[in-house]
């Protein structure tokens, strides 16, 4: 594996791979503290000279994170109303949005106020991200492969594990497809 030479472990350093990161991603003020944080581990175990910095940089990184936060750069609310728009179109459940919002450390009272102003706005998501679940994965209407003594049960565990009540996979499998595809596109 090949090593790389690090510049020094300093507070410019780490600012400049913060904007680096925030460039090319959007994301959590946690999670970018996770970052910085893994980021100066990692120079600090490859570079044995480099351990004097380690008591400065979790006040490196709380102040990078600040100042990002406070020019905006960082936003966690606007980072979960992109990222649960983002989960709808993947058909995601309301369940498995929550667990990666919270996984990315965006705070509970900010994830449940976006989910709710979603609901509020479209009050059958969740039916609708089942469908598109379903469609994406081709399970009950839309299958396209000739249907096996197990593929019921297989389906209707896909979407149990992907976070879907069972009376919602259900309706999503023995409806029609002409049904599933107006319920989707009902306030398009």
């Amino acid at each position: 594996m090949k090593k790389y030479k690090y510049k020094n472990l300093t507070k410019d350093y780490l600012k400049r791979a913060a904007y680096r990161y925030l460039e090319k991603y959007a994301t959590s003020e946690a999670n970018l503290i996770f970052i910085l944080t893994r980021k100066a581990d990692k120079i600090i175990a490859e570079d044995e000279k480099q351990s004097d910095n380690r008591e400065h940089v979790t006040e490196w990184v709380k102040e990078i994170t600040a100042s990002c936060v406070k020019s905006n750069l960082v936003n966690d609310r606007l980072y979960a109303e992109a990222k649960v728009n983002s989960f709808l179109n993947a058909g995601n459940s309301l369940a498995i949005m929550k667990n990666k919002l919270r996984a990315k450390g965006v705070p509970t009272e900010i994830i449940s106020d976006v989910i709710n102003v979603v609901s509020l706005k479209k009050p059958n998501i969740n039916m609708q991200s089942c469908i598109k679940y379903a469609r994406k994965r081709r399970f009950g209407p839309f299958r396209t492969r000739s249907i096996q003594e197990t593929t019921e049960k297989k389906e209707q565990g896909a979407m149990a594990r992907a976070g879907f009540s069972y009376a919602e996979s259900h309706k999503v499998l023995k409806g029609s497809r002409e049904e599933l595809e107006d319920i989707l596109y009902e306030n398009q």
